[in-house]
């Protein structure tokens, strides 16, 4: 999966330094500009419609440098069995543990659910798209494009793996450094899952399915504990 070094053009370079560099910078800075305390929360249907066409438009530069670069990001090849059954333990697992966690969160009345409540059927739809571009376009941005671009640079594909997934983690900085140092994990997680399938197929499945019952899960939370950030309750 990893071009060579010698290969890095101009796109290549640009991906490493836009995904890697930039985007970890300006999640850092629009931290508090997001969910400061105090100040009014996005707009929850804009703010899915908003990251949904965001997380596209960099699917879509990555894939156009994937293409450049000549990084074969699709195989036509079924993922082994054992790949498949790690993802579906991988995802058991996530959701296992992050399930108190999204309780607690609620309970707390922390602010930064509201980046994950959906509260009706527009929006439930809307996180929908949500989930399935982020799960499908994080994977080709991160485990595929970007970790074939580190790898061309490090010759490891766990060097690329522990550098994309630190990047990976800043630039969910919004959630709080604790839920980023989760997603780094879960990054590793999702860069093994690439290893073992030999594609970005089964990572996609379980992060799209992920992503999915984070949002359901929140959603029936703030119903049962009566918690809606966007009304301040």
């Amino acid at each position: 999966m990893f071009p060579s070094a010698a290969y890095l053009n101009l796109a290549g370079w640009f991906h490493l330094g836009f995904f890697g560099v930039y985007l970890p910078i300006m999640a850092a800075r629009n931290r508090k500009k997001v969910l400061g305390s105090g100040g009014a929360l996005p707009d929850r249907l804009r703010h899915f419609q908003r990251t949904a066409l965001e997380v596209g438009l960099l699917a879509i530069c990555s894939l156009l440098v994937a293409r450049v670069q000549r990084i074969e990001l699709f195989p036509l090849a079924f993922p082994p069995l054992g790949a498949v059954i790690a993802g579906v333990v991988a995802y058991a697992a996530a959701v296992a543990y992050m399930r108190p966690n999204w309780r607690r969160a609620v309970e707390r009345r922390a602010r930064v659910v509201h980046l994950f409540m959906p509260s009706n059927m527009r929006e439930r739809i809307w996180w929908i798209i949500v989930a399935v571009i982020a799960g499908v376009g994080e994977e080709i941005t991160w485990r595929g494009t970007q970790a074939a671009l580190v790898g061309a640079l490090t010759g490891s594909f766990w060097a690329a793996s522990l550098v994309c997934s630190i990047t990976f983690g800043l630039v969910h900085i919004v959630q709080g450094w604790k839920s980023a140092a989760l997603i780094v994990v879960f990054a590793l997680g999702f860069h093994l899952l690439v290893w073992l399938a030999g594609s970005l197929y089964v990572a996609m499945a379980v992060h799209v399915a992920y992503d999915l019952t984070v949002g359901i899960s929140y959603e029936r939370l703030g119903k049962q504990l009566g918690y809606d950030p966007a009304q301040g309750c």
